[in-house]
């Protein structure tokens, strides 16, 4: 009954951060190409990592990730891209986005938080690192909803596990699962009860590069998304029920 109860407080405390226009998610990642999918709801886009031409990402991650974002969400929310990846390139051993420095994620999140975001979509696997903590923290205190892949090396414990912990309740990891909700072998799984932790498709995955072309994607990268837009679309449902209850 734990995890209900974390719902129902995660519902509840982040309804007043809800504004009466479209919600509001950051795409805090490599960036996001401006495709015909995503024309109207990418609203804008920053680079806390560089001074890089807005909507031309190295990588196709980030548009991905966006792309399955605004489907799930049914193109009911505005997004806007912070952009972290290291202007360097990753190396071989690296998947993108990959940043070795924590200054521009923690810029990143304050910025986020500066523009008054309803959701930050974290589709990346965050080094324990106070700054980034303590950023997260401040978001998940000015009632922003924080989502994080729960990380693809098939261990017994999460990725991200001290920002969830850091930001309960209103920080939830995601696990992948397969189109049938079988747990996808490389998920890293969850060994606690002190966090949220949900589980949504990140096998096969539909959605779009920053070229346009159709592919699928597979992690827990996108099934973040996924977790994100259902929340941002309950919590908006709900703020709009309370108002509702309100005027009678």
């Amino acid at each position: 009954m734990r995890w209900l109860m974390s719902l129902l407080m995660l519902l509840t405390a982040a309804v007043p951060a809800l504004a009466a226009d479209r919600p509001l998610v950051a795409v805090v990642d490599s960036g996001v190409a401006r495709t015909p999918q995503l024309e109207g709801v990418l609203v804008g886009e920053f680079d806390m990592a560089g001074e890089r031409p807005a909507f031309q990402p190295r990588y196709d991650h980030g548009t991905m990730v966006a792309t399955i974002l605004d489907r799930e969400a049914r193109g009911a929310v505005d997004i806007v891209s912070i952009r972290i990846d290291d202007p360097a390139g990753c190396p071989p051993d690296r998947a993108p986005p990959c940043q070795p420095s924590s200054r521009p994620i923690v810029a990143a999140i304050d910025k986020a938080v500066a523009l008054g975001v309803d959701a930050i979509n974290l589709s990346l696997c965050l080094a324990n690192d106070r700054a980034i903590t303590e950023a997260v923290r401040r978001a998940a205190n000015r009632g922003i909803l924080v989502v994080m892949a729960a990380g693809n090396a098939g261990r017994d414990h999460p990725d991200n596990l001290d920002m969830a912990r850091a930001a309960y309740p209103r920080a939830v990891l995601v696990g992948a699962t397969d189109r049938d909700g079988n747990h996808w072998d490389g998920t890293n799984r969850p060994d606690g009860d002190d966090y949220l932790y949900v589980w949504r498709q990140g096998v096969d995955v539909p959605t779009v590069t920053a070229r346009g072309e159709r592919v699928f994607g597979t992690g827990t990268s996108f099934a973040a998304p996924i977790e994100t837009a259902r929340r941002v679309l309950s919590l908006r449902a709900l703020a709009s029920l309370s108002a509702e209850s309100g005027t009678h």
